[in-house]
């Protein structure tokens, strides 16, 4: 028990750490700053993960139309999306069980999932609807 417990007070000072590293931005993305309350937070949070979902679909829309331009398996993609869903939520799932027992794993957790999932829209971007050459991608690039 002892060592659960210094491992999570190890964790969380690694991410507060992290987070002091990367600026303000590691917990608190643009949008969510200034709020007075857990459920204030909570909920600018939500948004912000709908707005990060929707962008990805948007993107894997995208890549999915340029898949079949070429006749490429479109369900390969379909397959790796659910991949990766898996891999979020077990990722994101641990991270919140490790950020301790108070409050701070909801944001700890919500952090990761708006986190994790601009990143896999940059991965979607770059492997499906950019070019080798000097083509101007399908989409804008998604990063920050």
């Amino acid at each position: 028990m002892h060592t659960q417990i210094s491992l999570q007070r190890a964790f969380l000072v690694l991410l507060v750490s992290f987070a002091a590293e990367s600026g303000a931005r590691a917990l608190y993305p643009e949008g969510c700053t200034d709020l007075r309350t857990t459920q204030e937070l909570a909920e600018c949070r939500q948004k912000q993960m709908e707005a990060a979902d929707a962008r990805l679909e948007k993107y894997l829309a995208a890549a999915r139309s340029q898949a079949s331009a070429i006749a490429f398996d479109v369900t390969l993609i379909d397959d790796e999306q659910r991949a990766w869903v898996t891999y979020r939520t077990k990722h994101c799932g641990n991270v919140y069980t490790l950020s301790g027992m108070g409050s701070i794993r909801f944001e700890m957790s919500a952090v990761c999932t708006l986190e994790v999932t601009r990143e896999r829209t940059i991965d979607v971007w770059r492997a499906y609807l950019t070019y080798q050459d000097s083509t101007p991608p399908v989409l804008p690039d998604p990063s920050p």
